[in-house]
């Protein structure tokens, strides 16, 4: 009997044991307690070791369902894109590759049309698409059409053409409403790169518009190199790609400086896509913030290189534009360590560009200095040219003869103002009234469609990936817009190409709803203890 009770004793201990772990396993929420109990001890330990608080996954609703390699119809657009930054920027002055870029892409996009493997990845054309491209082309079309004596002999402006064809017998022809009618027939061929981009990149996805923005960023990054030999003048050459081009400073594959300054601008913004896009895919984080902030500061630095002075005064626009889509994850996971890592970097990196470039820094600072020019002459000039064939309208691309009838005497010079620098005034000149009203009906186009890209983003099918690419769209057109104020964007080839780009953007991408969850919202975002509780209970359930 002695013998016996201790082993009495130990069974009987053991069965309790036994029960009290029958009874915890079958409930869940004793499980999760003391799991989250676990986790909170395993934190505190970890705190006081100096780790890290940030959790080391991303939030699943972050994540993207999968973003490989390029399909093949996307691979055709970003083809048609690189061929237009590329030979785009030379500007009226340099035909000669706008017209291989125009059968360059003419081919492709006709290759792609009928060979439906080219297509694979796509969807249908959106119908805002084809109203955005109608509204763009409906002016210049309006205009090369003949009309009869009566009519165009009745528009302003036409009295010395009128007499002019009368000393010859044929001032009764059928005439256009255009003025220059080869200059708009031109100039309606220069609108077919742009809407094509518009009407296949607004067919795309997300994975798809990505890679498009991968594409503009690798394309900026790619002629900061031929931006370096063309600010120092290695060897004594411009090692610009075109006859007639801005010397001394950046212009890269533009001959404009202010068109590359906008391309590196754009390419900031695209470079905040394409963090987001990737952000859930690395696995070394620290890696990834420094890169992703070596890349906008190479890419600042280099915009501010280029001497545009609204180029730099616009540049915190594409910078606020990276922050806001980068915001939400970097208030995550961004740790107070890797934070200061990423900005001295990027202070190292404006460091060297500063000291390599100081000559050109003091340039830059000069022109600051002199902020009068040509500009304001040529505006005031062209108000009076407007006010003469108002509200008829020249024709669209007939700025140069136009204005050379009327420009002052007093203010004539050795130079020739091929455009008027501000888009939005030249556009008045050579559209007239019908032209303004098309132009309100387009912005009110890309307004609705704005609100509609905000309405969706606030919904729960919006990714983090889907906000980026609404902000990049806004903030190119913003850009561009701004910068048509003093300059001529909309006139280049690459720079129409790229706003043609976010106005796709701005539509919703095809196959949307396949996309994942919604982004987590900083004011209902579940806390971790929350978290765990409920992603344990689903399991057991």
């Amino acid at each position: 009997m002695a013998n016996s009770a201790p082993s009495n004793g130990i069974d009987n201990s053991s069965r309790r044991s036994s029960r009290r772990r029958r009874s915890s396993s079958s409930n869940p929420f004793t499980t999760a307690n003391a799991d989250i109990s676990g986790q909170r001890g395993r934190r505190r330990r970890s705190r006081h070791r100096g780790e890290s608080k940030a959790p080391a996954l991303m939030p699943p609703r972050y994540r993207l369902t999968h973003v490989g390699l390029p399909q093949t119809g996307v691979l055709v657009i970003i083809g048609a894109l690189v061929a237009a930054l590329f030979l785009g920027g030379g500007g009226t002055t340099n035909p000669d590759s706008e017209t291989a870029l125009q059968v360059i892409v003419a081919l492709t996009i006709a290759l792609q049309l009928l060979w439906p493997r080219l297509q694979t990845g796509l969807g249908p054309v959106p119908r805002s698409a084809w109203a955005i491209a109608a509204l763009v082309i409906v002016i210049p079309v309006a205009q090369l059409i003949p009309l009869p004596p009566s009519l165009w002999h009745a528009l302003p402006g036409r009295d010395v053409e009128v007499a002019a064809l009368s000393l010859i017998g044929a001032a009764d022809r059928w005439m256009p409403w255009s003025m220059a009618p080869g200059r708009t027939f031109i100039s309606l061929l220069a609108t077919v790169i742009p809407l094509v981009l518009l009407l296949v990149v607004s067919r795309t996805d997300l994975a798809g518009r990505m890679w498009i923005c991968a594409t503009i960023v690798l394309f900026a990054l790619l002629s900061i190199p031929l931006g370096t030999l063309q600010i120092s003048r290695a060897g004594g050459h411009n090692w610009t790609l075109y006859a007639y081009s801005h010397t001394g400073v950046i212009v890269g594959f533009q001959a404009n400086h202010n068109a590359e300054a906008d391309v590196l601008a754009i390419a900031l913004l695209a470079a905040g896509v394409l963090a987001c896009g990737w952000v859930d895919k690395v696995r070394n984080r620290t890696a990834f913030w420094c890169a992703t902030g070596l890349t906008v500061a190479i890419l600042t630095i280099t915009a501010l290189l280029t001497g545009s002075r609204t180029g730099i005064v616009l540049l915190p626009v594409a910078v606020i534009g990276c922050l806001a889509m980068l915001w939400p994850v970097m208030r995550q996971h961004m740790s107070a360590g890797r934070l200061w890592l990423m900005l001295l970097g990027g202070a190292a990196v404006a460091a060297l560009a500063l000291l390599s470039g100081l000559r050109s820094i003091d340039r830059i600072l000069a022109r600051f200095s002199n902020l009068k020019d040509a500009r304001s002459d040529i505006w005031k000039d062209t108000v009076e040219a407007i006010g003469t064939i108002w509200p008829a309208g020249s024709g669209v691309g007939s700025f140069p003869p136009i204005f050379n009838a009327h420009e002052r005497l007093e203010v004539v010079t050795n130079t020739f103002a091929g455009r008027a620098h501000n888009d939005w005034l030249e556009w008045t000149l050579e559209g007239g009234l019908p032209g303004l009203v098309v132009l309100a009906a387009l912005l009110g186009l890309l307004i609705w469609l704005l609100w509609r890209r905000i309405v969706a983003e606030r919904s729960d099918q919006a990714t983090l990936l889907s906000r980026a690419q609404a902000v990049f769209a806004c903030g190119v057109l913003v850009i561009l817009g701004a910068h048509g104020l003093d300059d001529f964007p909309f006139r280049s080839m690459a720079l129409a190409s790229l706003a043609a780009v976010a106005a796709a953007m701005l539509l919703v991408p095809y196959r949307q709803a396949t996309q994942p969850l919604a982004m987590p919202r900083p004011d209902t975002e579940p806390d971790a203890d929350t978290a765990a509780a409920t992603g344990i209970v689903a399991e057991l359930a």
